[in-house]
């Protein structure tokens, strides 16, 4: 960057090799253990347009799939809803509300994932460390989502499906 000192960070190293090592999916696992702590909470957001869209975001440091939703993981002492919108604020530009809770699962043993229908009330969408574009995209014109994503937005009746489901727990 011509002009700006650029920072190397831990966190935008350790991006930068989980996007540029191409490590199988189990050492991959193996590392989110060892950085993350023991219990991980997970919150990703469903954020829907007037005309029903769903927001989607391009993930750098995802080779398969790399379209998702808005999330990730909370810090010790963030409540979901902290965690969420601070994620999502860090992915997207956006500052949203966190209007209900969709959808809980357990992944594995030691991960919850939580899926929040959000409203954007703010802000202007720029591509980060994390993430490269979004899309607004009808619910049937989604792109390949993460395993766990696919089957939380079909739980509540979103998932290629064309029409939003329940804004309540299934």
């Amino acid at each position: 960057m011509k002009g700006k000192a650029y920072v190397m960070t831990k966190k935008r190293f350790l991006l930068w090799v989980w996007r540029e090592v191409p490590f199988p999916d189990g050492v991959r696992h193996l590392f989110l253990r060892i950085l993350n702590p023991s219990f991980m909470i997970g919150a990703m957001a469903l954020i829907q347009d007037e005309q029903g869209r769903i927001l989607v975001l391009e993930h750098t440091y995802r080779k398969q799939r790399p379209w998702g939703l808005p999330g990730g993981w909370l810090k010790t002492a963030e409540s979901p809803e902290q965690g969420l919108a601070r994620e999502v604020y860090e992915e997207t530009g956006y500052t949203v509300r966190v209007d209900a809770l969709l959808a809980a699962e357990f992944l594995q043993r030691s991960v919850l994932d939580l899926m929040y229908q959000c409203t954007v009330l703010s802000g202007t969408f720029h591509a980060t460390d994390e993430t490269a574009q979004e899309r607004w995209v009808a619910p049937a014109d989604l792109p390949e989502l993460l395993p766990n994503q696919a089957a939380m937005l079909y739980r509540v009746g979103v998932h290629r499906r064309g029409r939003t489901g329940p804004t309540t727990p299934a």
